[in-house]
């Protein structure tokens, strides 16, 4: 679910102070802050903690802002600079957040240099830098929808990786109660659909393929709870495809409770997947 940012609060948090340094050039207070705080190496990286940054970075002043980026710029990259002695997962933790809080810029209105850090995380090798670019889109999607759905759509030709992305973005039922929002998210996924199946067989087995395919294993039944009557019809013809990949897909996602209401309309879909 997208944050809604609480600048108040976090003008009070620890990273406050640390924050202000690293605008002035000095980050290694909160890279350490952070590294510490991050819950890392293992199973769940701290995502509160990564939101209150991004608060920070989101309540910057205009006048501070290429500061701002400066120091995201250093994490994403992984500059040599930053904190060399830190572990890799904590490196990876800087990146993400970075991802996230360069959304969180972005949300505040267009910003090139923001939008390019953005882009950029969405095809990070780094799996958590990855997700956290996919939340930080989503903060553009809760302040203007529809600056943050074209930016959904031009990651859709770049690669399964920012394909992935755009998909977690907007497969968020909280964006999803406008029904305009809903449709234009199940475009989104259908265009992901479409992106996945043009892979040649051959190509279906490389990794970022097969991330873009788990994705989808989720993310169709979330825009169908929001516009049943797209969803469905994307259903049956996953359902109905001959494609292997497509059938998975419906299969995945016709096991999600989120579809209950939606079960009489579902028959040719589940029919369809009954049969060899």
């Amino acid at each position: 679910m997208p944050r809604t940012p609480d600048v108040t609060a976090s003008a009070d948090s620890e990273p406050a102070a640390s924050w202000q340094r690293a605008l002035d050039g000095d980050a290694d207070a909160l890279e350490r802050h952070l590294a510490e705080g991050s819950r890392l190496p293992g199973p769940r990286a701290n995502l509160e903690l990564a939101h209150r940054v991004a608060d920070l970075a989101q309540a910057t002043p205009p006048e501070r802002r290429a500061d701002a980026l400066r120091v995201l710029r250093r994490w994403l990259s992984d500059d040599p600079g930053t904190a060399p002695d830190l572990p890799e997962a904590h490196r990876e933790y800087l990146a993400a957040v970075a991802a996230l809080s360069a959304g969180a810029i972005l949300a505040t209105g267009p910003d090139p240099d923001a939008l390019a850090l953005l882009d950029a995380a969405t095809a990070d090798p780094r799996w958590r830098v990855r997700e956290l670019a996919a939340t930080g889109l989503q903060r553009v999607l809760a302040a203007d929808w529809d600056r943050g759905i074209a930016h959904a759509h031009a990651w859709l030709p770049t690669g399964p990786l920012p394909v992935r992305a755009a998909v977690a973005a907007v497969a968020e039922p909280s964006l999803l109660r406008d029904p305009r929002h809903a449709a234009e998210a199940a475009s989104i996924i259908e265009r992901a659909v479409d992106a996945l199946l043009a892979v040649p067989p051959s190509g279906r087995r490389d990794p970022d393929v097969r991330v873009l395919r788990k994705a989808l294993g989720y993310a169709v039944s979330v825009v169908a709870a929001a516009d049943s009557d797209a969803g469905v019809a994307l259903l049956e013809r996953l359902a109905t495809s001959t494609d292997g990949d497509a059938r998975w897909t419906a299969r995945e996602n016709l096991t999600k409770a989120r579809l209950a209401p939606l079960s009489d309309r579902l028959a040719v879909a589940r029919g369809a997947l009954s049969r060899p």
